[in-house]
């Protein structure tokens, strides 16, 4: 039983009967304005304004079912107060940012991959092609592929690209040693739609 409930049973109907005079009368205002019909008018009853003050509210007796909804806007937010734990997983989108995190053209929407991927030369092979499956499409085959190996003695260059796949060749010269390595590759292009 909250506190406001236990000084109305205690005082019959009168829960601010601390506030003397002409504060008590304010306080609690009956429809007939009579102290003696109090009671019979407890539903009817209004606050005045500025009578509930932060210091009249019990520790965490207001809670989220208060408070109305659309009631709580940025000017009542301080400063830093939103850290990126109280963000959903995959709430931020790009156009919710002021920038745009990959330059190109404008208006047109950007997608960037990136990733790498290990390789192995048997010992007669000069050459091999890796086929990377790309997390997301780009709405067509015109986008930009970029790519390098871990050691300059390799060389990378583009076989094909499609929509959701890139082949990357990759040679050593004859008679290199080395056999294996690792295959960087960035690319960036439109959005499928």
């Amino acid at each position: 039983m909250n506190k406001a409930r236990r000084i109305t049973r205690i005082r019959r109907g009168r829960p601010f009967r601390r506030y003397d005079g002409f504060n008590k009368k304010i306080a609690i205002r009956g429809t007939s304005g009579k102290w003696s019909d109090l009671e019979n008018d407890v539903m009817d009853h209004a606050l005045a304004d500025d009578v509930i003050s932060a210091s009249h509210l019990q520790h965490r007796s207001v809670r989220s079912e208060a408070i109305e909804d659309y009631a709580v806007h940025s000017i009542h937010l301080s400063s830093e107060s939103i850290i990126s734990s109280k963000l959903a997983l995959e709430s931020v989108q790009p156009s919710h940012l002021s920038f745009n995190p990959v330059q190109g053209i404008p208006d047109m929407p950007l997608l960037q991959q990136f990733g790498y991927f290990p390789f192995i030369f048997s010992d007669e092979q000069e050459t091999i092609e890796i086929t990377i499956p790309l997390q997301t499409s780009y709405q067509d085959e015109h986008y930009v592929v970029v790519a390098s190996c871990s050691d300059p003695v390799f060389q990378a260059g583009i076989r094909k690209r499609e929509h959701a796949e890139v082949a990357i060749g990759i040679t050593r010269p004859a008679g290199t040693v080395i056999s294996e390595g690792w295959l960087y590759w960035i690319s960036i292009g439109r959005m499928a739609t």
